[in-house]
């Protein structure tokens, strides 16, 4: 069967005071009869304001020492009584896309949505996901960046200062040169990622390092395609300060630098 693509899915697992430390998350799903009720609040969630379904991390076992064990994944129909959700606005980048604030409020749903074949998998099921999602992060900071290259390369080849175009300095080809090396060199750690993740082979200290230099290499190179336009990379008619907002986001989302780096040395030291 092809997927029609009529539905829009989101998950929510972020809260106001759980980010990285997702084993804190607190929105509690209690058992009622054949039924969850749900009640909390997630933010920075996207598709969260037009999301028909979310999966939603939720803690089902509330007296489970280990706090590994105590979240689960539960499907939660957006038109459900007591679901509610608020855009955010104002966001530094990423502004196409949507991301809200959500709450539940006593939303019922039949134990039949949990996620997974028993509760308390949450957790695990989480970093499993996060393998895959975070080469697709990695790969956009690539995108990013390249487009960043791309339109340097060809504002240096307008530009004319001095009485030649500015690509023919030394110091801004020595720009170029080491922004499409990081580039390269961010794409294939991103396929290699790719390929191990596709062919059964995840290995999280390879995806966090795509991850990680996926974002490094965005923000890096993009700095220097602003200074490469100088004053006009500042403007918004050139899409540079685009760019530049948008790129900080792939050092933010589906796991900071900081943590990444952290799984990084913890695979590296074997704990």
């Amino acid at each position: 069967l092809l997927p029609r693509g009529k539905a829009i899915m989101g998950m929510a697992i972020t809260e106001p005071d759980a980010g990285s430390d997702v084993a804190s998350v607190s929105t509690v799903a209690r058992r009622v009869n054949d039924s969850y009720l749900i009640n909390g609040s997630k933010i920075f969630i996207t598709n969260g304001s037009i999301a028909d379904y979310l999966v939603v991390l939720c803690v089902t076992g509330e007296g489970e020492k280990l706090k590994s064990k105590r979240h689960s994944p539960i499907l939660i129909e957006t038109n459900r009584e007591g679901f509610e959700a608020n855009k955010l606005k104002r966001k530094l980048g990423m502004r196409a896309s949507d991301t809200a604030e959500v709450n539940f409020s006593e939303v019922k749903v039949p134990l039949e949505n949990l996620v997974g074949e028993a509760e308390g998998e949450g957790f695990h099921q989480l970093m499993t996901v996060f393998n895959h999602t975070r080469v697709a992060v990695a790969i956009s900071g690539v995108g990013i960046a390249q487009g960043g290259l791309e339109k340097a390369i060809q504002y240096s080849k307008q530009r004319k200062q001095f009485g030649g175009p500015i690509s023919s300095f030394q110091g801004i080809q020595f720009k170029l040169a080491e922004m499409a090396s990081l580039i390269e060199a961010a794409r294939a750690l991103c396929y290699k990622a790719a390929w191990m993740v596709d062919h059964g082979r995840i290995d999280p200290k390879l995806t966090s390092m795509a991850k990680w230099f996926g974002g490094e290499i965005a923000v890096k190179v993009i700095d220097e395609v602003v200074q490469i336009h100088g004053g006009y990379g500042y403007l918004g008619e050139y899409g540079i300060e685009r760019l530049y907002r948008d790129a900080k986001l792939v050092e933010i989302v589906e796991g900071t630098k900081e943590i990444e780096k952290l799984i990084i040395a913890r695979e590296l030291l074997g704990r």
